[in-house]
């Protein structure tokens, strides 16, 4: 009965055990969440990583009168792990840009498209906001480094929109983690964040089906 009790307390309340569980961990807890922050942002065969769902439930953690997670270490660790990780698919692209073409003929080409063409328009705004936008984000520093766009540029524009990323995602679960909604359903709203990519790229294409239909006719 423990063990059954156990499963459904992680399911259904799992900030009652992550807390203790990160608090267990102690200072290692933080280079195990810089690494997954890092590969979800430098490798594309670890973008399965849910990141901003990663940041939302660190903050919620975080937030908890008994964690002992400090906020402030976590934003400066997680904007370095997201720097860090999309300058190296910035670099990689540089160097080995066979490699990552072999990696984006794997995914829908209507995507990456759709991708570069949010890039082109604007490459300062998309490096600061490309996080948030479904599918983009992924591609935005391989994308810089296909273009002219210089190491200079990439670096401070890619900073701040890791920075923005971070503070926005972990400020979330850190300000209403300690809610009794957020506590009560903290499980839908982590399962809603995931799926929310899915469902944004969806209402996306069905948007510009739509209207091309619209403009044919």
């Amino acid at each position: 009965m423990s063990s059954i009790t156990m499963i459904w307390d992680v399911i259904w309340h799992p900030l009652t055990v992550l807390v203790p569980l990160t608090n267990q961990l102690g200072t290692g807890i933080y280079p195990v969440l810089f690494f997954l922050i890092f590969l979800e942002s430098g490798m594309l065969i670890f973008s399965f990583i849910p990141g901003q769902s990663l940041l939302f439930m660190v903050g919620s953690i975080a937030a908890n009168p008994h964690s002992e997670l400090n906020i402030w270490w976590l934003v400066l660790m997680f904007t370095l792990a997201a720097t860090a990780g999309s300058a190296v698919k910035y670099f990689t692209t540089r160097k080995w840009g066979d490699l990552q073409d072999k990696l984006i003929d794997r995914l829908p080409a209507e995507k990456v498209a759709q991708a570069t063409a949010v890039f082109t328009r604007n490459q300062d705004q998309t490096l600061l906001i490309g996080r948030f936008i479904p599918f983009v984000g992924l591609f935005v520093p391989i994308i810089a480094g296909t273009t002219d766009m210089n190491w200079r540029q990439f670096r401070l524009f890619n900073l701040l929109g890791s920075f923005i990323w971070v503070v926005s995602c972990s400020a979330v679960g850190y300000f209403f983690g300690n809610t009794p909604f957020i506590q009560q359903n903290f499980t839908w709203l982590f399962i809603g964040l995931l799926a929310v990519p899915f469902l944004a790229r969806q209402g996306w294409q069905y948007y510009r089906q739509t209207r091309s239909t619209t403009s044919r006719n």
